[in-house]
C-alpha cells in the first residue's frame, strides 16, 4: 500500500507477464519434442520395414516371389500408418540380378508430417530416407534372374 491507501499492482502485472512467458516457453518446448519424436518414429518404422522387406526378399526362391514377399512384409510393418503408406517412395532391388549371394539394395523415402494440429492438419514436414543392403541367401536352391552373374557376387572368390 502507498501513503494514500491504494494498492500498488506493479508486481501483479510483472507476475502475469512472466507466467505468460513461461507458458510460451513450455508450448515451444513441447512442439520441439513432438517434431523430434515424429522424425525418430518415422525413421525407426522405415528402418524396420526395410529390414523385413529384405529378410523376406533374400529368402525367396525366385525373383517374382521375392518382390511379392518383400512388399507384403513391408506393408505389414507400416500397416496402420496412413501417412507413411501414402507418401512412401521405394526403390526396390533389381529382380534381374536376383540370385544366390547377390546384393539386394532397398531405398525407402517418405515425407513425415512434423505436427498434426486439430482442425488445421499437418503443420510442417521433413524427409526421412532409409537405405539397406543384404545378401541373398547363398545356401538355398533358387532360380536366378535374367541378369544374374554369379562371378561378380560376394561369394565368387
Amino acid at each position: 500500500m502507498n501513503t494514500s491507501g491504494e494498492l500498488n499492482q506493479g508486481g501483479f502485472v510483472a507476475g502475469t507477464e512472466s507466467l505468460a512467458f513461461g507458458v510460451l516457453i513450455l508450448v515451444a518446448g513441447a512442439i520441439l519434442i513432438v517434431n523430434a519424436w515424429s522424425m525418430v518414429d518415422g525413421r525407426v518404422t522405415l528402418d524396420a520395414a526395410a529390414r523385413e522387406y529384405l529378410r523376406s526378399y533374400t529368402e525367396a526362391s525366385d525373383p517374382l516371389t521375392a518382390t511379392a514377399q518383400g512388399r507384403s512384409a513391408l506393408l505389414r510393418v507400416i500397416d496402420g500408418r496412413a501417412a507413411l503408406v501414402e507418401g512412401l517412395s521405394m526403390q526396390e532391388p533389381d529382380p534381374a540380378s536376383f540370385g544366390p549371394c547377390a546384393p539386394a539394395l532397398l531405398e525407402l523415402s517418405v515425407e513425415v508430417p512434423s505436427i498434426r494440429m486439430p482442425f488445421i492438419g499437418d503443420f510442417g514436414s521433413h524427409q526421412v530416407n532409409v537405405r539397406h543392403v543384404e545378401l541373398i541367401n547363398a545356401h538355398k536352391q533358387m532360380s536366378g534372374g535374367a541378369g544374374y552373374k554369379p562371378e561378380v557376387t560376394a561369394c565368387a572368390g
